[in-house]
Order: C-alpha cells, then structure tokens, then sequence
C-alpha cells in the first residue's frame, strides 16, 4: 500500500498532494485488482495448511490432479501456508498434499464448477510422509471467496430436469432473480427487472451475443420455433448464472449466463438419443375446423455424443450432434373474396362501381361484368388472380385468390412450416505438461425451412427461413511458476440470417410484372392489395430481410498472481 505521512504542520498544498496520492493510489487498485473469476468458464482451488496448534505450514507441496483426464497441477505453499490453483477446467480434481514431518493428506472427489471458486483447507497431522489420511466429507457449499449471486446448473439436473425442445435458456428462469416476460418466447428473459437484451450469453468463456437483438448466437431465435440453432445439452458440463457480475465480464448491466462444454477424458463415453411426436392422436386445434383436414404436428428430434482419449493422459476429443425436423400446422383467419359466381339474376349489378364489394364478393362476377362492360382483363391480372376468361366464360383454379365456396369473405387457412436444424460441436484439448494446456472448439449450427410467419393465401407464398450460426475458439493456459498463471483466449462467431420470400425464384416478370426492381433476392410477386386493404393480399408479404452476416473476433488474457491470502488478476 502506497502511504504518506502528513504532520499537523502540513500546508494545503501538502494536504492536497496526499489526496491525490491515495486517489490516485485507490484508482490502481480497483483498476487491477479485479474479482479472481475470470472471462472463462475455469475454476479455482485454494486454501490454506495449518498444524495441530493452528500455526501455518510453508513449503509444503500441493498437487492437484484432474481425475477424468490425468493432468496434474503442483504448487508450495508460502509463509502463510496458503496454496492457490487458478484456471482449472470444470470437473473433478484430487487434492495431495505433502509437508515434511506431517503425514500426507488426500481429498479425492473435490468438483470444480463452471466459473466457480473451491476452498479446500487442511490440518496436517504429525507423522510419516508415507502415511496418508484420506477426507472423504465434501467441501463447504457456502462460497466464501466471491459475492456474485447466482448458482451453476451440472449436466445431470441439465438432463434430469423437464426441457421442452431439449434448450438450456429454457432452464434459465429456474435461477433466482430470472423471469420471463408474460408470453415467453424469444427475447423474454429478463433478469433483476432489466431489459432481456441487457443479458451476456458466453460459451467456453467467449462472448456469444449477436450484436442485432443482444440474444446467443447459439441458441438463438429465429422466424419459427423455439430456437434456430441448439447447443446440444449433452454437451454441456453445466453453465453457471451470475448475477451482478464482475467488470470484467463487460458492460452488460444483467446476468451473465457462462456455458462451459464437455471434454474427453481417458475414458470412452458418449450418449444417444431420439424423441419423436406424431399428431395421429392429438385433439384438434381449437380454430382447425372441420371440413379442412387436421394441421400436422410431428417433431422428431435425434442426435448424440462421444468423447475420448487420443493420447492417454494427454491428448481427448469430444463431439456432439443434435438434428431437428418438425412439421406443425397454423390455423389462421383469413379475408378473401368469393371464388363462386352468382348466377345471372341474382347478380348485382356492378357497372357503377369497380368495387368487388359491389358483386356480391365475387371475383368471378367482378371479372364477368367488366367484360360486360367492355373492359379488357389484361394478362398479367388473369395470371395473378388465377381466373381465365374465355368469351364472357370466366373459369378460376385457386392459383390466385384461393378456391372457396362462401359467401362471406373469411374462412380459416393455414400452412405448415416444414424445418430443418443441424447443430454439430467438436472440443479437443491437449496437455503438453504441466504448466501448458490448450484446448478448441468449433460450433456450426444450420437451420433451414419455410414457414407461414404471417396468413398467406397460398402456400408458395410462404417465407423461406435460413440461420447459419458459427463460433470457433481456443484458449491457451499457461502456468510458468507456482505464482503466476496466464490464461489467452482467442474466438470468433458469426451469424447469417435472411428471410426470403417462398416464391423467390419466381421472378416479377414470370408473373407479367415489370417492377423496374431487379436483383438476386427481389424475385417473387410483390404484394398487392384489393378492397383498399394490403393484409392479407396476393403475393408474400414484406421480405427479404437480411441479418447479418455480423461476425465478431475476440483476443481475451488473464493474467493471476498469487501472494499469500490475496489473489490478483488483471487482464484486457
């Protein structure tokens, strides 16, 4: 501590200087001296070594071992007889300890959580190093060493707890401070009363939000469905919610939600799954009436998982596969004129309005008494509405204006969407020796389909959905001294997103359309209005839309020191 003795006799000028001193002093700390949580999904070991009478033990050896993988991390305690094991992938790890004169102590199943801080302190007994006392009672649940609130979700209650659609975020307001808006949906989770943008989505410690609509790049929203693209939850070691986060984490004022991923162990391991729903016997949509035939709902969603050693004790692989297809009607109210034409007698008579109301709601009688009347229908118009006119005949296929039989002019419709999702992740990690580890991982999660986002007339004029979701990193630890830990990160994520209208490919002009528009994504027929109203009309309805592609790169390093009780981490 930076300090300065200042006599009774002092100036103003003196007094001043002081104060700038230890607000310049005050401002140092706080700038570097930041939470030993770090911008990743590591833990930590730490504790301190007494002897029977309280007093410290310095010097003694401190090894801690990652049980599933073999790799081993040791440390001396200091003056103090305090021992501190910083960045440490999520798992379960093995305390041994040595000190001459005392017998050797063991703790054998200590779990390291995401993003989480582990004290495990130790009262040496006199004797043999070659005796060795084993506690099997587990650590204290009270976090001592951080006041971030939350709480860490392990892949057991991941899978064990009930999980529409088998997303994690859906688990999310299970944590204390969470809720969702009223409705759900995306863009709902909001924490501590603050905005659902406000949140930071991490994955293996990198930032995972799209810029857009502040929401995970992975796991994210799309025009349909629950998510666009899924992290498989079988690949999930458990993610951590923390409330009030430390700065490091960024300038988002909500709960970070830090997702840590699944490693290869000596072991072979992996998982499968298959989950399939068929509609055969679900009860009618309320809106689905009959005569129109039962909306389909049939979802199946597959996948599984495998990791593994390459190396013994060295070198593991991991990966993970989830597909998604799905199938689910919409009922939707529908405004469209009558495709049926009065007879003759019963016909009103048009001639002193073109509005379709004025023909009894009949498309075919409009068209008939404006040939009466000796105006020509043009062929585009004929192209468009699907009615043909031959002679004073006019004969429509529901090409256009869909075939219906009513008199009044709404009626229920609705088209299904039909997607597709394909979400892959692989994770290799390798320990050169002790003091240097590096792990990667690469996501690629695709989403593909075409879905009735708003009621349309006809099916072609659905909307063609697309998400490509990308997100490649790696982290590099290294520990050069039993002090001193580095921990580099570097990542990069991108997200594509258009909407496209379902007809496309079909440019204006195949429809007798000169739109004076052209391009590779403006195909497809405008919408048009009738009866002074646009909603619902013929053609698809306000796409394209492009998000992205918005990418973002990522260079993160922490650097943690410890002396004695206190551990210091600054980084950038």
């Amino acid at each position: 501590m930076l300090s300065r003795t200042v006599s009774a006799a002092s100036s103003d000028d003196e007094l001043r200087t002081a104060a700038s001193w230890l607000l310049l002093t005050t401002f140092t700390l706080l700038l570097f001296s930041v939470s030993a949580l770090a911008q990743s999904t590591t833990g930590r070991i730490l504790g301190t070594l007494t002897d029977p009478s309280g007093a410290a033990v310095a010097g003694a050896t401190v090894v801690v071992t990652d049980v599933q993988r073999g790799t081993s991390r040791t440390m001396t305690t200091d003056e103090s007889g305090d021992y501190a094991a910083p960045d440490l992938q999520p798992g379960t790890y093995k305390i041994h300890v040595e000190a001459r004169g005392f017998k050797s102590v063991e703790r054998p199943n200590v779990p390291i959580e995401v993003a989480t801080d582990v004290r495990a302190d130790f009262a040496l007994q006199p004797g043999q190093v070659s005796e060795t006392v084993t506690i099997t009672e587990e650590v204290p649940l009270v976090n001592t060493t951080s006041a971030t609130l939350g709480g860490t979700l392990s892949n057991q209650e991941i899978n064990d707890l009930p999980l529409n659609g088998r997303n994690y975020e859906n688990l999310l307001q299970l944590r204390p401070g969470v809720m969702r808006y009223p409705g759900g949906g995306f863009s709902t989770t909001s924490t501590d009363g603050l905005r659902a943008e406000d949140n930071a989505y991490f994955i293996e410690g990198l930032f995972n939000s799209e810029p857009f609509s502040g929401q995970g790049i992975i796991n994210g929203a799309g025009i349909a469905g629950d998510s666009a693209t899924i992290l498989p939850i079988d690949a999930i070691q458990e993610f951590n919610v923390q409330e009030n986060p430390p700065a490091e984490y960024g300038w988002k004022p909500g709960a970070i939600i830090n997702v840590g991923l699944k490693s290869g162990t000596n072991s072979l391991h992996g998982t499968a799954f298959a989950f399939g729903r068929d509609g055969a016997m679900d009860a009618r949509n309320y809106f689905n009436d009959s005569p129109a035939p039962k909306n389909p709902r049939t979802l199946e969603q597959f996948g599984g998982s495998l990791g593994g050693a390459i190396v013994k004790d060295k070198a593991f692989f991991f990966g993970a596969y989830e597909g998604q297809r799905y199938d689910v009607g919409n009922s939707y109210t529908v405004s469209t004129p009558s495709m049926s034409a009065l007879p003759a007698p019963a016909r009103p008579n048009c001639t002193s309005s073109l509005v379709i109301g004025d023909c009894g709601n009949s498309i075919p009688n409009a068209i008939a008494d404006l040939v009466a009347n000796g105006v020509p229908i043009s062929a585009a118009s004929q192209q468009i509405s699907g009615c043909t006119v031959s002679g004073s005949t006019v004969t429509c296929n529901g090409t256009g204006f869909p075939t219906n039989s009513t008199q009044g002019i709404t009626l229920v419709q609705g088209f299904p969407n039909n997607v597709g999702v394909d979400n892959a992740l692989g994770k290799v990690d390798y320990n050169f020796n002790q003091r240097n580890n590096v792990n990667g991982m690469y996501f690629y999660g695709n989403n593909s389909g075409t879905v009735e986002d708003f009621p349309e007339l006809q099916s072609q004029w659905r909307s063609k959905i697309h998400t490509r979701a990308q997100v490649v990193g790696g982290s590099w630890i290294w520990t050069p001294g039993t002090r001193w830990v580095n921990e580099a990160r570097v990542g990069y994520n991108r997200l594509y997103q258009p909407t496209l209208p379902g007809d496309l490919n079909t440019p204006a002009s195949g429809y007798g359309l000169n739109t004076g528009v052209s391009g590779p994504f403006t195909g497809g027929l405008p919408r048009i209005g009738f009866a002074g109203a646009f909603v619902p009309g013929l053609g698809g309805f306000k796409w394209p839309k492009f998000q992205g592609p918005d990418s973002i790169t990522q260079f993160i390093d922490h650097v943690s020191y410890t002396a004695g009780k206190h551990s210091v981490k600054f980084g950038g």
